[in-house]
Formats: C-alpha cells, sequence, structure tokens
C-alpha cells in the first residue's frame, strides 16, 4: 500500500496550481494586472492583449490540473495520468512564456517554481498512473489442460 505523504503531496500540488492558474488566467483576461503586466511586453509575440494567454492559463493549465486533483482523491491511476498532462501543460506554459517574454537565458524565480512545480506533478503523477499496471516482467497465468 503506498504511503498517503505522496499522494496528499501530488493533491496539494495539482490544487496549487489550479487555484493559482485559474485566478491568474481571469485577472489577466479582466485587466486586473494592467498595471503590473503591461500590454507592450507583448511587443514581438503572436499576442496584442493577454485575452488569449488568460483564457490558456485558466482553462489549459488551471483546468487540467482542477481535473487532476479531484481524480487523484478518487482514482489514483487516472489521476496520475491527468497530473502528468497538467504539470506537462504547465511545463509548456511556462517554457512559452519564457521564451516569449521574458530575456533570454533568465527566467524569473516565480517562473523557476512554477516550471519544477510542472516537473513535480509530472513525474509524481507518473509513479501513480503507472501503480497498478502489470509489470512486462510478470507472465500473466495461463489456463491448465
Amino acid at each position: 500500500m503506498r504511503p498517503r505523504f505522496p499522494k496528499a503531496l501530488l493533491v496539494g500540488l495539482d490544487a496549487f496550481v489550479a487555484v493559482t492558474a485559474i485566478g491568474g488566467g481571469i485577472a489577466l483576461t479582466t485587466g486586473l494586472e494592467d498595471e503590473r503586466f503591461p500590454t507592450s511586453w507583448l511587443d514581438g509575440t503572436p499576442f496584442t492583449s493577454y485575452l488569449v494567454p488568460g483564457v490558456i492559463l485558466a482553462v489549459v493549465v488551471g483546468g487540467s490540473a482542477a481535473l487532476a486533483t479531484v481524480a487523484v482523491w478518487r482514482n489514483p491511476r487516472t489521476g496520475g495520468a491527468l497530473s502528468v498532462l497538467a504539470g506537462a501543460a504547465l511545463v509548456g506554459q511556462i517554457i512559452g512564456e519564457i521564451l516569449l517574454l521574458t530575456q533570454p537565458g533568465q527566467p524569473t524565480a516565480t517562473e523557476l517554481v512554477y516550471l519544477t512545480i510542472g516537473v513535480l506533478m509530472a513525474a509524481l503523477g507518473l509513479l501513480f498512473w503507472h501503480e497498478g499496471r502489470p509489470s512486462a516482467a510478470v507472465e500473466p497465468p495461463t489456463a491448465s489442460a
């Protein structure tokens, strides 16, 4: 039986990302962060406003993390798979943000924290996803004649 700590850690990471990504996405799409994130930062990117990035943050990153949070509690194996996807979505979003919005090679501390969280979500998710799967080294029982 798996100890409770890894499950609680995965649920906590998923929930933290869900809340902060949904909240951040809403703040971006509604203009609550206009002073903190001026639209001039989007110059040279495919975006003219924070609407699309905010929706991606809230729906793709936050939504996938929210689904993973619930799923890990209900069915750790399914939740693990969803946590892998949510972690990958977060890592992809952060890498895109670093490439588009920061000086090359100079990610912010916040970006590095979220990048680490995304990797942890995916790694823990893999552990739960693969738990309970039959091992390739174990032969299935055969019927006796």
